[in-house]
């Protein structure tokens, strides 16, 4: 296993309302992972992303993310390879348009305007933007606003990209477009880390699960495990996917091998569940 882009060591953080947030988180994320923070709203996992983005800084403990401190002057340049997509994209588009948005970013950095342009232009085709980049974002449907946000950490090419609540309020082909790029995006090399309470599109998105409650690491492991552990999601106010409740109850009745987490491995099992049947026949 390649060394750890991400480190937090026993970190602690409180809100100056006297929320205690986070009371002592430790993990590593490695590069090209695919990582969910799951956990119920309240959690700290929201917390968490921005503490890893470097937008806010631990009361005590220690986060590395590239190799230094978020805290230190030298991180300062690791920012732009940092993508982050917030959960509410009103909070994150603030220009007068979808193009203003999307090349803010580098235009901060102040790249070459020929750069930016060319850039631009390859996002806005491909999110499939290109009809709207003229449009002021408030008018733009969540399912747009949404794309855009996600253009706007896209463009700089991150290496690390982190989303809150990605799959929130989207409807379903929008959700299934979000996947896919997401996944596009990984094969690349792209660490991606997703904050969200929403189990049921996790098989898709992560290759492992950091479970957060109450402040706490409760459980870490492989998505496979972690979402068929059902007492502890029941114990940290979270449910096991729909398709992972109907199919364990196959796997206590001797009528499959292993628990499908996708619509797609739940097909495939059914379809060999008929042609035992027909074969009994």
């Amino acid at each position: 296993m390649s060394d750890p882009i991400i480190t937090l060591n026993d970190v602690k953080f409180s809100y100056p309302t006297g929320v205690e947030a986070l009371k002592g988180i430790t993990l590593e994320i490695t590069k090209g992972e695919r990582i969910a923070l799951l956990g119920p709203n309240g959690s700290g996992k929201s917390t968490l992303i921005l503490l890893i983005a470097g937008l806010l800084m631990p009361n005590s403990g220690e986060i590395k993310v590239f190799g230094e401190k978020t805290n230190s002057k030298n991180f300062q340049k690791w920012r732009s390879q940092i993508g982050l997509v917030f959960q509410d994209p009103d909070d994150q588009l603030f220009t007068p348009s979808v193009i203003d948005d999307i090349e803010y970013g580098p235009k901060n950095l102040k790249l070459p305007p020929d750069n930016i342009k060319q850039q631009s232009t390859q996002m806005l085709e491909k999110m499939n933007l290109s009809h709207l980049k003229s449009r002021p974002p408030h008018r733009l449907s969540f399912g747009e606003k949404k794309k855009v946000s996600l253009a706007t950490a896209l463009i700089l090419e991150p290496k690390l990209l982190i989303l809150d609540e990605p799959t929130a309020n989207l409807d379903l082909t929008s959700r299934r477009k979000l996947i896919d790029t997401l996944n596009e995006l990984n094969k690349t090399g792209t660490t991606i880390i997703i904050s969200t309470h929403d189990a049921e599109a996790i098989p898709e998105l992560a290759d492992r699960i950091i479970v957060i409650s109450h402040g706490l690491k409760l459980a870490e492991d492989k998505t496979r495990d972690i979402l068929q552990n059902k007492d502890m999601l029941t114990q940290s106010g979270l449910e096991p996917p729909t398709i992972v409740s109907l199919f364990t109850e196959l796997k206590n009745q001797d009528l499959i091998q292993k628990i499908p987490l996708t619509l797609e491995e739940g097909k495939n099992e059914l379809i060999k569940i008929l042609k035992k049947t027909r074969d009994i026949k």
